[in-house]
């Protein structure tokens, strides 16, 4: 049963962890940049909207790698 929860958990942080990588602005600008947050650098805003979410996706990748850890255990 706890690896039942613990793979949910696991395929959770694998979509989130998808959703915050394509969220981050590249070289050509990313998904992000044509839900706004592509505006340039004249707004100051962009710099901590884009440390905030590789602060995020630092944590689901660190909440990723223990599931993964557990898995193995566990199964």
């Amino acid at each position: 049963m706890l690896t039942y929860i613990v793979a949910f958990f696991h395929v959770m942080f694998c979509i989130a962890l998808v959703g915050l990588i394509l969220l981050h602005s590249g070289k050509g600008g990313g998904l992000s940049s044509s839900l706004g947050g592509g505006l340039g650098g004249t707004f100051s805003g962009t710099t901590i909207m884009e440390k905030n979410l590789t602060r995020l996706t630092l944590v689901v990748v660190m909440f990723f790698v223990l599931t993964n850890v557990a898995l193995f255990f566990l199964g």
